[in-house]
């Protein structure tokens, strides 16, 4: 962890100029924490870039963590998830300093927040806030499951989820799939329902956490992102999160 006077703040980038003071705020104690909270993510986390400085806020946020209430973790979680997947689109390289960084505060996160996911109160919370309800369990994604797929959801919701591109290595593509039709080309998974226990399968357990939280706009849609699309155009067979990746790599 990298103490707040250390001369690496000044180099590091957000959407703002401030959010190493924004950080020491929330540490501190100083004002509103759920205003505070929402000003940091926003600064690491707008529209949908990777931000150099998220690298080194993660250990001080992994360190809060457990000090703050139920509640203050949802909102965290919620409100960090779209900065932390951002790092799927610009892969930090390892051996470095921000990489270390990084990883330390993600595998706390990770450690603290894996309870969480089965605890009832918790389940209840999210229905009290269905916006805040989806972003947690976007955001738990982030953290738990696959970064990629966190971004991909994340990217989506400019559609409302309703839309989303896919290319072939043979050149077809298509950048807007109407997914909340199931187009013919994707053969939808099958999700098993979810324990509440078991975070073995992220379909499942993600399917689960989004049913808890009263989600309507992801789970229709889910079974196709976790599907697979046959080519229109040479018949090739691939996962769909392979053909949004490829969208995004090569088109």
């Amino acid at each position: 962890m990298v103490k707040l006077d250390n001369p690496v703040w000044k180099t590091l980038h957000s959407a703002g100029n401030d959010v190493n003071k924004q950080l020491q705020a929330l540490l501190e104690g100083d004002g509103d924490s759920y205003e505070t909270i929402e000003a940091l993510a926003e600064g690491l986390s707008h529209q949908l870039s990777w931000y150099s400085a998220t690298a080194y806020v993660l250990p001080h946020l992994a360190a809060l963590f457990p000090s703050l209430s139920k509640e203050e973790q949802m909102f965290l979680v919620g409100r960090m998830g779209a900065a932390i997947a951002a790092e799927a689109d610009c892969p930090l390289t390892p051996g470095t300093e921000a990489h270390s960084e990084f990883c330390e505060g993600l595998d706390s996160l990770r450690r603290q927040i894996t309870p969480l996911l089965t605890d009832a109160e918790l389940h209840a919370l999210l229905q009290e806030d269905e916006e805040l309800g989806l972003m947690f369990c976007l955001g738990a994604l982030a953290i738990l499951g696959d970064r990629n797929h966190a971004y991909g959801l994340w990217y989506l919701s400019g559609s409302s989820w309703e839309e989303g591109p896919g290319a072939c290595s043979c050149g077809w593509y298509d950048e807007l799939l109407p997914l909340i039709e199931q187009p013919d080309c994707i053969q939808p998974a099958e999700i098993a329902a979810w324990d509440k226990q078991s975070l073995d399968e992220e379909s499942v357990w993600l399917d689960g956490l989004l049913k808890a939280a009263g989600d309507e706009m992801v789970r229709p849609i889910l079974p196709l992102l976790y599907g697979t699309g046959t080519c229109p155009d040479c018949g090739e067979q691939e996962p769909y999160w392979a053909w949004m990746n490829r969208y995004w790599e090569e088109c």
